[in-house]
């Protein structure tokens, strides 16, 4: 029986990339840190959708996170024909007065965990006659972002890093598909950014949570190498390309300091 593993798979967009891959009759794999809400996300899709549905407790800032992941599957002789690793760690903060740990955090996540999840389960992968791997981004893997410098560096780690291993594997059975979405309505941060936008704005650039997954995944099953979900975000992307990068960067670091004023002395 062959399974889609989700990373951060009880909440946010892994939620919602869990559903729309039930819905299309995938079993699932579901990592997360909280037990009691990914016990709960287990309950709901195996009641609503005929797939089976197992998940892991693990945080996978723990240096044998990554690992306990791979050797769990290993012993249920759970067979993975696409991963997906979709769990981050974002947030907004000068990078001076920040806490090491809050650094080490996004690191470990956003580029650690994914980097050696990908290279446990390169090997089932390859056992299939088609599989696939889809690492989350981010629009701002597209610029470097003041006040969120390790993460937008991060991101831009997981575009380059899909795209050079999508050449190694050129000509296999394995598809890399990274995706970049813009804003998405998944916690209290983004609630209070996407909200502080006129309603233009919102329309066009953010989509809903099961419009990015349904996006993602077919993106995903098309082979696609990049997946930038709605016209809005890939023009976005195209227009400020022609802008100099010094205004770019001034006028996101100027939003981000706008947003988080009141522990940034104005300038």
């Amino acid at each position: 029986m062959k399974y889609t593993l989700i990373t951060g798979g009880s909440r946010g967009i892994g939620y919602g990339l869990a559903r729309e891959c039930a819905g299309r009759g995938m079993n699932l794999l579901l990592v997360a840190r909280q037990q009691d809400t990914l016990e709960e996300v287990v309950s709901e899709i195996s009641k609503e959708f005929p797939v089976k549905v197992h998940g892991l407790a693990v945080d996978l800032r723990d240096s044998d996170g990554p690992l306990r992941v791979w050797e769990w599957c290993r012993k249920e002789s759970y067979r993975v024909d696409i991963l997906i690793n979709n769990a981050g760690v974002a947030g907004s903060t000068p990078f001076e007065s920040s806490d090491p740990a809050y650094s080490d955090d996004r690191i470990l996540v956003n580029i650690r965990a994914l980097v050696l999840l990908t290279r446990y389960f390169l090997t089932e992968l390859k056992t299939h006659p088609q599989s696939h791997i889809l690492n989350m981004g981010s629009l701002s893997a597209y610029y470097p972002i003041a006040y969120k410098s390790v993460y937008s560096a991060s991101k831009a780690f997981v575009h380059y890093f899909s795209r050079a291993l999508r050449q190694e594997l050129k000509g296999s059975n394995i598809n890399i598909t990274v995706i970049h979405p813009n804003g998405v309505r998944t916690n209290e941060g983004t609630f209070k950014r996407i909200d502080s936008h006129s309603g233009i704005t919102k329309k066009l650039f953010v989509l809903e949570l099961d419009e990015i997954s349904r996006i993602a995944v077919n993106g995903m099953l098309k082979h696609k190498s990049i997946v930038v979900p709605g016209v809005a975000n890939r023009m976005l992307i195209i227009i400020t390309r022609l802008l100099p990068a010094a205004f770019r960067e001034r006028r996101l670091a100027n939003m981000f300091r706008k947003e988080l004023g009141e522990i940034i002395p104005r300038e």
